[in-house]
């Protein structure tokens, strides 16, 4: 008997917590992706999957939607290791802005900085270093002719991003000279067949010959600070880590990755895909180790691509389009692509003169339409709620903002004030667009039977304040939801009878937006008003 009592009292101990005794986190591993996995799973698997799902062709059909599962009773993203809302919640001053998540000014050149390995990763090779204070670097640079091309794309991006919300690396346009840079004893390179070999000092030299250099005589880079933490790879724009805790809801349902695909089309970084995410594991001071979601490598952004300017086809088309192929083929290639009107309108050349700007307009810009470079599911399920929220953060952005952070990127005054205006522009277009999406209306403040509130639309002139009625079906909730009545104002509030919000009851209104006499058609914003003022938020999707 105490033996049988023995082997129970093992075995609850392998299944049970001990008092006393933390019990450990299940590991969290490192997962490993690249652009030819990437393009594998998201142009030929999920492609081939998507089409059996019988729900996501039932949503089509009955044109249902799938609602973010990650906002608060407000519609508003909450703060977490993926984002965290600052521009548009605290301005950020011009001199944040402009300086982004920088901790130094970059690599310390009061030594020589030690080249560690070569990268040959991605679509931008280059170099990690060691600098004289001891910190990490990856050196990216241009190709050759574009100078300031890549470097500059990559900087002013990571302003944008983290503005927005999102974890990025520090980015700092960097100069140097060849005799700043030497290679390390145990530095290594891998060569075209991938085989790996020694970084000699002649081999430094020999790729260091192959770069653009400024008139000065330095090498220009984006120079990017290497993470704390321990890198746990790429995360997945489709499923959570099932072994993190703090990774509750499947990243496909993440209004803030949803959105990812307005922020990019703003950016035009067509390049957004998991490959060029990454996850760090930190420790902090108590023991507790916690992973943090970064966007990494906007090398692409703006007006850049590998090798050079974005071709004319990026934005407009995925890398394996099958609709685009298809609509070739049955018009016999007759048929002219947006793309190419717009770049035979250009003349076949990029749209502006500087080799630092690149390919990057406004014409045939589709805000409902632009396409990342491959077909992710999280972006083509996004709501009009998801774009009103995106929307509304970029509506944050005043153009002194914008110019702030292409500041960052170190142009000449010409290419400042261009990529200024083009971004202003976009911003513009696509606010515009989802704000028709949604019954754009916002801050909204209850007190003694005012329901006070804000048309986003009218405020950012796109609409006239007198052309709006505001249109509210009004429900009572007893045992259920009742309509109980339909209210208009021509003014952004509404006055409600107090009787109808007492301690034994709530209200719910419904509120659409009528212009230019028309009928209030369109999605809603409800709001739920209790005993202590707004209890709900939540826009029709």
């Amino acid at each position: 008997m105490k033996k049988y009592l023995a082997g129970v009292v093992v075995v609850l101990s392998l299944v049970l917590p001990v008092p006393g005794i933390a019990s450990e986190k299940p590991a969290i591993n490192r997962q490993k992706t690249g652009l030819y996995k990437d393009v594998f799973d998201q142009g030929v698997y999920y492609e081939g999957v998507n089409q059996l799902d019988l729900g996501r062709w039932g949503r089509k059909i009955f044109g249902k939607k799938i609602p973010s599962a990650n906002v608060n009773i407000f519609d508003e993203v909450p703060d977490s290791s993926f984002f965290t809302n600052r521009h548009a919640r605290r301005k950020l001053s011009p001199a944040e802005l402009e300086r982004g998540c920088s901790e130094t000014p970059g690599p310390d050149l009061s030594g020589p900085m030690t080249v560690i390995k070569g990268k040959q990763e991605g679509l931008h090779p280059g170099f990690f270093i060691k600098d004289a204070k001891g910190d990490s670097y990856l050196l990216k640079f241009d190709a050759e002719g574009y100078l300031g091309l890549a470097t500059g794309a990559e900087v002013v991006a990571s302003r944008f991003y983290h503005a927005i919300g999102y974890n990025v690396p520090q980015y700092t346009i960097f100069r140097f000279r060849p005799e700043d840079i030497v290679a390390g004893e145990n530095a290594y390179t891998y060569d075209d067949t991938g085989f790996k070999k020694k970084m000699t000092p002649e081999l430094l030299e020999q790729y260091l010959s192959f770069l653009p250099i400024t008139e000065e005589g330095e090498y220009l880079a984006s120079a990017s600070k290497i993470l704390p933490g321990k890198n746990k790879g790429y995360f997945s724009f489709r499923s959570r880590r099932k072994n993190d805790p703090d990774d509750p809801v499947n990243h496909r349902d993440r209004r803030e990755i949803r959105a990812l695909a307005i922020f990019s089309a703003w950016l035009n970084n067509n390049d957004i895909r998991e490959s060029n995410t990454l996850d760090m594991a930190v420790t902090d001071e108590n023991g507790r180790t916690t992973l943090k979601h970064y966007l990494i490598d906007f090398n692409s952004a703006l007006g850049a691509a590998k090798g050079g300017p974005k071709p004319p086809m990026f934005g407009h088309e995925y890398m394996l389009d099958y609709g685009e192929v298809a609509k070739a083929f049955i018009s016999l290639g007759l048929w002219e692509k947006p793309w190419q009107e717009r770049w035979r309108e250009a003349e076949e050349e990029v749209s502006h003169e500087s080799p630092a700007v690149g390919y990057f307009d406004n014409n045939n810009f589709d805000p409902d339409d632009h396409k990342a470079q491959l077909p992710y599911e999280v972006f083509r399920i996004l709501t009009s709620a998801d774009g009103f929220w995106a929307a509304k953060i970029m509506a944050s952005f005043s153009e002194d903002d914008i110019r702030a952070m292409v500041k960052a990127g170190q142009y000449d005054k010409e290419d400042e004030d261009y990529l200024t205006g083009v971004l202003t522009e976009r911003r513009d277009m696509i606010i515009r667009h989802w704000f028709s999406e949604a019954a754009p209306l916002d801050n909204f403040e209850y007190h003694d039977g005012l329901l006070k509130f804000s048309d986003l639309a009218v405020d950012r002139a796109f609409e006239k304040k007198e052309t709006a009625v505001y249109v509210a079906d009004l429900f009572s909730y007893k045992k259920g939801w009742k309509k109980i009545s339909t209210i208009e104002s021509g003014e952004s509030f509404f006055n409600l009878d107090p009787a109808l919000v007492s301690s034994s009851t709530k209200t719910k209104l419904e509120i659409r937006v009528k212009r230019n006499g028309d009928e209030a058609e369109g999605r809603y914003v409800k709001v739920i008003l209790g005993p202590d003022g707004i209890q709900k938020i939540q826009r029709e999707d």
